[in-house]
C-alpha cells in the first residue's frame, strides 16, 4: 500500500469537495441540538476550554462546540484541505465568532504543539479514512496533545458490513481498508476494536445518529484520558 499517495489523492479529493462550498454567515440563534453528534459537540463546548479539532474540514465541530457550550474559549482546527481552511476562516469571520482559528496542516503539523496542550480533542471521520499508518501516528499524537483528564470526542462512519460492501462496490486493498474510485474511503473496524486503539482512556458515553437518513448510523463516541 501506497501511503503517501493515498494520502495526496485524499488530499485532493477533499479539497475539491470543499472548493464548491460557498462561506455564509451562520445565525447563531438558528444553532439547535439536531442529533447525538451536536450533543457530543455541546458537551465538548462545556468542558473544554481549548479544543483541537483534527480534520477540521468545514469547521462544524467547532462552530457547534462554541455557539452551544458555555466554556470554550480557544478552539485549533487543523486539516489538508486549503479550500476547507479557508471556507472556515470566511465562516467565522462573517459570524464574527471569536477565540477560533484555523491553520493548514497535515499529521505533521501535529508534532509542532506542546505536550498537553488541550482540554479537549476532536476527531471527526478522519481515523477511519486515511491509511493506517497515519491514524497510528494520529492516535499517538491524541494521547500526548490532551490534559489529563481532558475529553476525546470521535466520530466514525457506519461499519461496513460485507453486504454494503459489495452494494456500494468498494475495492479491498489491504485488511480492513477499501476504496471507491480510487479513494480511500474505509478503514473498517468495530467500534470495540476502535476503542482499543486508545490506551489509558476510559468510555464516556457511545451513541449512535442518522447521518443518511434511513441508511446505517455513524458511530459517537466519547472518551476522557486517565490522569
Amino acid at each position: 500500500m501506497n501511503v503517501k499517495k493515498l494520502n495526496s489523492d485524499l488530499q485532493n479529493y477533499w479539497n475539491n469537495m470543499f472548493k464548491k462550498l460557498k462561506p455564509e454567515k451562520i445565525n447563531l440563534s438558528e444553532v439547535k441540538v439536531k442529533n447525538e453528534l451536536d450533543e457530543a459537540f455541546e458537551f465538548m463546548g462545556n468542558n473544554a476550554r481549548s479544543i483541537l479539532d483534527i480534520g477540521a474540514g468545514s469547521g462544524y465541530a467547532l462552530f457547534t462546540a462554541k455557539i452551544l457550550g458555555t466554556k470554550l474559549s480557544y478552539g485549533l482546527g487543523i486539516d489538508t484541505s486549503e479550500n476547507a481552511i479557508r471556507f472556515a476562516k470566511k465562516t467565522c469571520e462573517l459570524s464574527k465568532i471569536k477565540g477560533l482559528n484555523f491553520e493548514v496542516g497535515n499529521e505533521s503539523y501535529l508534532s509542532k504543539l506542546e505536550n498537553e496542550a488541550f482540554d479537549g480533542i476532536i476527531c471527526s471521520n478522519v481515523l477511519d479514512v486515511i491509511p493506517e499508518e497515519t491514524s497510528k501516528q494520529i492516535i499517538a499524537d491524541i494521547a500526548r496533545l490532551l490534559k489529563p483528564n481532558g475529553f476525546l470526542l470521535l466520530k466514525f462512519n457506519f461499519y461496513l458490513t460485507k453486504d454494503l460492501i459489495e452494494r456500494i462496490k468498494m475495492e479491498r486493498i489491504e485488511k480492513n481498508v477499501f476504496t471507491l474510485n480510487g479513494i480511500l474511503r474505509g478503514v473498517n473496524y468495530t467500534t470495540e476494536e476502535w476503542i482499543r486503539k486508545f490506551k489509558k482512556f476510559k468510555v464516556v458515553k457511545q451513541s449512535e445518529y442518522d447521518r443518511i437518513k434511513s441508511g446505517p448510523k455513524d458511530r459517537v463516541i466519547l472518551l476522557q484520558k486517565q490522569g
